[in-house]
């Protein structure tokens, strides 16, 4: 082995590790904090919304999307398709099942509310989801293959609007269908 093979291992070894760092720390960390600050964004907007008059800030259907959006950020750095499944399989376990509460709560107290402001918060909530299914989707090999058997699954069944729409509602069907938004919701409210 000449000399030249020899800094050609070493800048490939240096190479591979610094690859290895952005993949395995780096990244993770950015994807982190990219979700956090998108949802801090999403939550001022409602603190906004209800600033304006829109909602009482005592309001429970406010209280409760505000709640269910901390239990987001607080607890994102859990919030993995990994983690999630080892929770199901821990209750199935032990032969648990969760009460799922939180969904009925929010839809009791949004039906309370008018219905232009009930759209909106809605929306506020929809928008929220989206971040979760983006990130669980996005951090998950295993989803991330699930996804795009998900995207011919669903152009071949609805007309092809956009490859936005369609990956949107991919996603979001294949977290519903692996793991359901309802336990996702529960998790983050529990926080």
């Amino acid at each position: 082995m000449g000399a030249g093979d020899l800094v050609m291992v070493c800048e490939s070894a240096v190479a591979m590790t610094a690859l290895l760092i952005l993949v395995a720390y780096v990244y993770p960390c950015l994807r982190l904090d990219e979700f956090r600050q998108s949802m801090f964004v999403i939550r001022d907007e409602l603190f906004d919304f209800a600033l304006a008059g829109r909602i009482g800030f005592d309001d429970p259907a406010y209280r409760l999307l505000r709640h269910e959006m901390n239990g987001f950020i607080r607890y994102a750095h859990q919030l993995t398709f990994f983690r999630l499944v080892c929770t199901l399989l821990h209750w199935k376990a032990l032969g648990e099942q969760p009460a799922f509460t939180w969904a009925a709560r929010w839809e009791t107290a949004v039906q309370q509310t008018s219905p232009e402001i009930a759209a909106e918060l809605r929306k506020f909530h929809s928008r929220a989801l989206a971040l979760v299914v983006k990130r669980l989707v996005t951090g998950s090999p295993t989803l991330m293959l699930a996804l795009a058997i998900m995207i011919l699954a669903v152009i071949f069944r609805t007309h092809w609007v956009s490859i936005k729409q369609v990956t949107r509602a991919a996603a979001t069907e294949t977290v519903n269908l692996l793991i359901g938004t309802s336990l996702i919701e529960e998790e983050a409210a529990r926080a």
